[in-house]
């Protein structure tokens, strides 16, 4: 009895220096188990060169789901299993994020657009609906506009894809100390009020082991290779477009633009909700979506 009571506290200390060291590590695999356990699996796809990773859950219409810059599809855990009630749902990780691979490329709008576009074609699925958000949403509607047979309805929440004025550079998604980080943190959200700096620091490490590609990524969105304004006529499709009046990186304005270029959306925002609305705003949010879902 005494010996499995040591066992226990060495076991439990170990465990605390991991949740300590790496809690984002713990974090992950956590979520991932979480997903697991309501039902979603694991799935890896060749597409091309390139190995691509999604969480499938649900069933119904096929609904597929795409992050933005800094993310992975596992971020939508929130949302994934409401979404999983009545659609067949895709969450795929975008190449070089979450657990795709990462390949030596420009990780530019296009490439990831294109990857989408294999992605669909290797898992057999024709005709879908899309939801996406921030960069996730300049790729759906590239994706829309090049392949618009293929997209029922489309989704839109707080979507980068126009230009706008911004101080934001190349390294914007990159910050080098806790400093930069929080500030950076603060961009996309006004609800993180503090964060513990063993998080932190964790943050920052797992942010370095893949910083080249939001560079990249960043560099290719800052040059406007593939800017959407004036190339939208075929995006004919129905699309929600969603904000937050909080978003402090894609301006709310630029809803409003969207809405007046493309010809057949509607544009819904959230007085209290930043450049995470998906997230922050999801009882209100996934309610709208889905009755635009239901409009077949």
């Amino acid at each position: 009895m005494k010996r499995a009571a040591i066992v226990l506290t060495v076991l439990f200390i170990a465990f605390a220096i991991v949740v300590y060291l790496r809690p984002l590590t713990v974090y992950d695999a956590a979520t991932h188990f979480w997903l697991l356990a309501r039902g979603f699996r694991s799935d890896c796809v060749r597409v091309g060169p390139n190995r691509v990773h999604s969480m499938i859950g649900g069933s119904g219409p096929p609904l597929v789901v795409i992050h933005g810059l800094a993310s992975r599809g596992e971020d939508y855990a929130l949302i994934m299993p409401t979404l999983a009630k009545r659609h067949h749902l895709f969450v795929p990780d975008l190449l070089g994020f979450g657990r795709s691979d990462r390949p030596d490329i420009d990780y530019s709008v296009a490439s990831e657009a294109e990857m989408i576009r294999g992605y669909l074609d290797a898992k057999r699925i024709d005709r879908c609906d899309v939801m996406a958000a921030s960069m996730g949403g300049w790729i759906a509607l590239k994706f829309a506009a090049e392949h618009p047979e293929r997209v029922r309805h489309l989704v839109l929440i707080d979507s980068a894809g126009f230009p706008f004025a911004t101080t934001m550079t190349e390294t914007a998604f990159t910050p080098r100390n806790l400093d930069q980080l929080r500030a950076l943190i603060a961009l996309q959200t006004d609800r993180v009020k503090s964060l513990p700096d063993f998080i932190a620091r964790d943050l920052l490490r797992k942010n370095r082991e893949h910083a080249w590609i939001l560079r990249r990524a960043m560099r290719s969105m800052l040059i406007g290779r593939d800017i959407m304004k004036g190339h939208v006529q075929r995006v004919t499709m129905p699309v929600l477009l969603v904000w937050g009046t909080n978003d402090h990186i894609v301006p709310p304005a630029i809803g409003k633009e969207m809405q007046r270029e493309l010809s057949n959306a509607r544009l819904v925002t959230y007085s209290d909700c930043g450049h995470l609305a998906i997230v922050e705003c999801r009882d209100r949010l996934l309610p709208e979506v889905e009755r635009f879902l239901d409009a077949r």
